[in-house]
């Protein structure tokens, strides 16, 4: 018990230490909003494409992906979605609202917080095949879930452009990195094809920039003041978002006989905080982004505490 105690608080300890180092740079005036807006631009534009593009290359996606992994990554999101846009239209009322909630509700921070959580757990330095999937469907799928309910909630009647939709996510430098990988992951499987040296070891200075500069970027954005706004709205979103979903998938995965790895990355995507840019997308849509913030900084505070546990309890029924 203490063994597996220890296990979960080592796994997520760092990640929070991290969190609160930016935290305390900002308060202390040694990071500035210049910096995080530098920081995120080149972490989103340059680290993380070559993280993923590393990733995706060094992956081998010949092996069968389980069906009931894809069921319960797309097909969960989508009822969480539904369900949390029924529970915000009948509790809250003002659309804004609603739409700021939605959206927190059910964007996770699976990259900059999943990522290096994922690998803790597994004792992994890349993502495993299980982890660059979910990237490739599930980040796409928050972006177009997100366009949909903060444009329905606050334009009634206008139109959505799925069109344009789309075009975002194929532009993305997240996506590009992936995409970009999948052609060398088959070559270098079929071939053994490996870049020089050089390449490969700049391509992981890029990567191993992303985890730490994220973690303290995030850190540092934080602003607790938001909270106190909202606070019902803002503990429901924190109770579906970090405790509801693992409670419901999870068994789910165990009973349909899914293993340790494809549970570990289930859990990351349903278990994890609210996204970073819940807060910047909702502003910039015109939803209310006062409980948007507050919802990313009220899961981000929340999930020192769930995770840990979520972990522990994993470890400790011997899933994962």
């Amino acid at each position: 018990m203490l063994a597996n105690f220890l296990f979960s608080l080592n796994v997520s300890l760092p990640i929070f230490i991290l969190l609160l180092l930016g935290v305390f740079l900002r308060k202390k005036n040694i990071l500035n909003d210049n910096f995080i807006a530098c920081a995120n631009t080149l972490i989103f534009n340059v680290c993380l494409p070559a993280k993923l593009f590393s990733d995706t290359m060094n992956t081998d996606f010949t092996q069968a992906i389980d069906w009931r992994f894809f069921l319960l990554l797309i097909g969960g999101t989508m009822v969480f979605y539904v369900l949390f846009w029924i529970i915000g239209a009948v509790t809250l009322k003002e659309p804004a609202k609603v739409g700021a909630f939605v959206h927190g509700t059910i964007r996770g921070n699976f990259v900059y917080i999943g990522y290096p959580l994922i690998q803790n757990i597994l004792g992994l330095s890349a993502l495993p095949a299980e982890g660059m999937l979910a990237s490739a469907f599930i980040l796409p799928l928050y972006n177009v879930l997100a366009v949909v309910v903060l444009t329905v909630t606050n334009n009634p009647g206008k139109k959505i452009d799925f069109g344009k939709i789309l075009l975002s996510i194929i532009k993305n430098p997240m996506i590009l990195g992936i995409l970009a990988g999948l052609p060398f992951s088959f070559i270098r499987v079929k071939t053994g094809f490996e870049f020089p040296f050089a390449i490969t070891k700049s391509l992981g200075y890029l990567g191993n920039l992303v985890t730490p500069l994220a973690l303290i970027v995030i850190g540092a954005s934080t602003r607790f003041t938001a909270i106190r706004k909202s606070i019902k709205p803002i503990g429901m979103s924190c109770f579906f978002r970090l405790v509801l979903q693992p409670l419901i998938i999870i068994p789910l995965a165990v009973a349909m006989g899914l293993g340790p790895v494809p549970i570990v990355v289930l859990f990351v995507v349903y278990a994890v905080p609210a996204a970073a840019n819940v807060y910047i997308v909702t502003q910039k849509m015109g939803g209310d982004a006062d409980l948007a913030a507050g919802i990313v900084i009220g899961t981000v505070a929340a999930s020192m505490f769930t995770m840990t546990l979520g972990i522990f309890l994993l470890k400790t029924l011997a899933i994962i």
